[in-house]
């Protein structure tokens, strides 16, 4: 079997700077704010925390500004987002509102 060795300029190719390594993990920084605000609201119904409920509603709400960013960043600099990230945050934080809205819907700020 034949390896095939790649040339430095592949190497260099391949190598990512890091704000495009940035540009790319901000996509999926709304991912942690998602799954804190589901385990702050499942543990503030368990044990009746009202502040907890407002705590995880501010969380998730907080999910939301990395995404906003990275779009208005994106259209400003005419880039692609990175679609497979920008996916699963999306839908985590929509599965998560839609959690916390059957849980505490009462506690969301907008009440």
């Amino acid at each position: 079997m034949e390896q095939t060795q790649s040339s430095p300029e592949q190497a260099q190719q391949k190598r990512k700077s890091a704000p495009e390594n940035f540009y790319e993990a901000m996509w999926g920084s709304s991912i942690p704010f998602a799954v804190l605000s589901v385990l702050v609201c499942i543990k503030a119904d368990n044990s009746d925390w009202a502040f907890g409920k407002d705590t995880a509603w501010w969380i998730y709400l907080g999910g939301w500004v990395p995404l906003v960013v990275m779009c208005v960043w994106a259209v400003a600099c005419r880039r692609k987002p990175k679609w497979s990230t920008a996916v699963a945050g999306l839908g985590l934080l929509v599965v998560a509102g839609v959690f916390q809205l059957t849980l505490n819907g009462s506690a969301a700020p907008w009440h």
